[in-house]
């Protein structure tokens, strides 16, 4: 989940906080074979960031991360888990 982190942190105002321990893994239908949901706190709002991660361990590979300055609902998230609608939000 850190690689999410890094990957979204220039979305947020410099005083972000992530919430690391509340991140959410799911295993994606498609590939990049996993989804990363990350809680995040800016400004007063309940973000989140979000990362698609294929790859390996030693050489993970993001193909898409965005922050977010409220969480996604669930139907999005199912919908990015089934690599449905990935572009728009």
């Amino acid at each position: 989940m850190q690689i999410c982190i890094d990957a979204t942190t220039s979305a947020y105002d410099p005083g972000v906080v992530f919430d690391a321990q509340g991140a959410r893994i799911e295993k994606r239908t498609v590939p990049p074979e996993w989804l990363v949901l990350v809680p995040a706190q800016t400004n007063g709002y309940d973000g989140e960031s979000v990362c698609t991660i294929g790859g390996s361990p030693a050489d993970p590979d993001i193909e898409m991360a965005s922050g977010s300055i409220q969480p996604l609902p669930e139907e999005q998230i199912q919908r990015l888990i089934r690599g449905e609608n990935e572009g728009g939000e």
